[in-house]
């Protein structure tokens, strides 16, 4: 930028020094993003620096700010060619910055690093304040005057009246009017040449499923080119999501020992790992990353799958493998004696690997939603497996299809409805037996719980649901249905309890 450079020969042909600036008031990171052209100076910046290396006057700050004032034109009208529309400081909000920075000389012009120190803003931010670049919250702004009452140099001015003026009015105004000139930019984007779409007509992609532009197979050679790209966002942990919506992605490293069949991972959750040895120290948790797989089993949100592969010093490290969903999780003794949680992943079908992230009536049904409420949303769906066997099918009829919980009973279009729930899980890796032993009748309600380990039973056949510790009564067994209780204590080792531990 020109103008950078036009500022740093100024400085040199006087002998001019940042220190020089930064006594008179400048922030110093401002005085440094002007010279080096990151970031064009406020004028309260250029007028400081202007006074600190020159002694020319006011004529010279007019000339100064004469050209600042078409270098900022000329930058907004080159951004404007580009089809990008750009934000301009408000009346509203140039009085804030006004009445703030006259507040900070009242207080004796302290610098923002000795103000930081005793609130709870760092002197990037202040330096944002009072340079106009942002606007504080209202929380914000009452820390600031916290420190600026910390370290001010008369003890008798009273900051109390002064606080609440700017934050009941002066920085209301101003975020308002912020607020109004965001929805200007917008609608001017649309008018722009090759211009810029407004942010409801284009897809959200809100970070689950297929990331658009990444095909399976694609190599990366670092963890940042993958959170660059969008396929997992996480420098160092190996999940990431949210507890509340579920994983996005995993990446498999061999740091844990997982079962990787290819289409069918048995994958370790995150834990307490000691650095040097490489052994778990404690138990896992079903918290962070951890609780964000369970509750992709739930959500049915595909997660996206990196393998680290060794291959040679001129090949990817990293190899982006796809879609898999999360069929299954319980907890099991690990290795090093400490409990771990497992969750088993199956690979999609490649049909869907593209298809599960964007489904065909996404997009309307978005728009729908945000016809009522501004907030994104995605739309998902969840399927779970209810099997029918033979002997699935006698214990239901052993029952008269009552749920052997609640004691409710379904009245169906063609007779009773009740689902089969298998107490110990079918298949690898639980290889629980289809016998009747092992099955319960149960409302839908109920299954779901149970499969969630929710629902907890104890040996003396109590009904614990984990939500509030509440005794929700006690299983029913008839003569001919007795339920196996070793079945139990897995499933209640399954899902986090110690072993032979009984639900309170």
């Amino acid at each position: 930028m020109s103008f950078a450079r036009d500022l740093r020969e100024m400085r040199e042909r006087t002998q001019g020094t940042v220190e020089a600036a930064v006594i008179r008031g400048a922030s110093r990171t401002a005085v440094y993003a002007a010279l080096s052209g990151t970031r064009l100076p406020s004028i309260q910046t250029l007028d400081t620096m202007v006074e600190a290396w020159t002694d020319g006057g006011e004529p010279e700050l007019q000339r100064w700010r004469e050209r600042r004032r078409v270098t900022e034109e000329s930058l907004a009208e080159a951004a404007r060619l580009k089809g990008v529309a750009t934000a301009r400081r408000t009346p509203e909000e140039e009085d804030f910055n006004e009445q703030l920075r006259a507040v900070w000389q009242e207080c004796g012009s302290p610098s923002t690093e000795r103000v930081a120190r005793h609130c709870g803003l760092s002197a990037r931010s202040l330096d944002s304040y009072l340079e106009g670049r942002t606007l504080p919250t209202a929380a914000r702004l009452r820390e600031l005057f916290d420190g600026l009452s910390a370290v001010r140099e008369d003890s008798e001015i009273s900051l109390s009246s002064q606080r609440e003026a700017l934050v009941d009015e002066a920085l209301f105004r101003a975020r308002t009017a912020h607020k109004e000139e965001r929805i200007r930019v917008r609608q001017l984007a649309k008018a722009l040449p090759g211009g810029q779409p407004a942010d409801s007509d284009t897809p959200r992609f809100d970070g689950f499923g297929a990331v658009p532009g990444v095909r399976p197979g694609q190599r990366f050679t670092t963890r940042r080119a993958l959170a660059q790209a969008g396929v997992h966002r996480q420098l160092m942990a190996g999940i990431a999501g949210r507890k509340d919506r579920g994983a996005e992605s995993i990446v498999l490293t061999g740091t844990h020992a997982d079962d990787d069949h290819g289409d069918v991972i048995i994958y370790t959750g995150e834990g307490t790992v000691n650095s040097q040895t490489g052994h778990q120290t404690h138990d896992q948790q079903l918290t962070r990353g951890n609780a964000a797989l369970a509750a992709s089993a739930t959500t049915g949100l595909p997660v996206r799958v990196t393998r680290g592969i060794n291959a040679g010093p001129h090949i990817g490290l990293y190899r982006y493998d796809g879609l898999y969903r999360v069929e299954d999780y319980w907890s099991e003794q690990g290795p090093h004696g400490y409990r771990v949680w497992r969750f088993r992943l199956v690979q999609l079908p490649p049909v869907e690997q593209s298809e599960v992230a964007q489904p065909a009536l996404a997009l309307s049904a978005n728009a729908q939603i945000r016809e009522r409420d501004d907030r994104p949303r995605s739309v998902s769906s969840v399927q779970r497996v209810v099997r029918s066997t033979a002997t699935a099918n006698l214990v239901k009829r052993m029952h008269d299809y009552t749920c052997q919980v609640c004691g409710i009973r379904l009245q169906g279009a063609t007779g009773g409805y009740a689902e089969a729930a298998h107490i110990r899980p079918l298949g690898s890796p639980h290889d629980g037996p289809d016998a009747m032993e092992n099955v319960l009748c149960l409302c839908p309600n109920h299954h779901v719980l149970l499969d969630q380990g929710m629902l907890i039973i104890n040996d003396d056949l109590t009904v614990v649901n984990r939500a509030d510790s509440t005794v929700v009564g006690r299983l029913r067994e008839t003569a001919e249905h007795r339920v196996d209780r070793r079945h139990l204590a897995h499933h209640r080792v399954h899902h986090g309890l110690p072993t032979d531990g009984a639900a309170q």
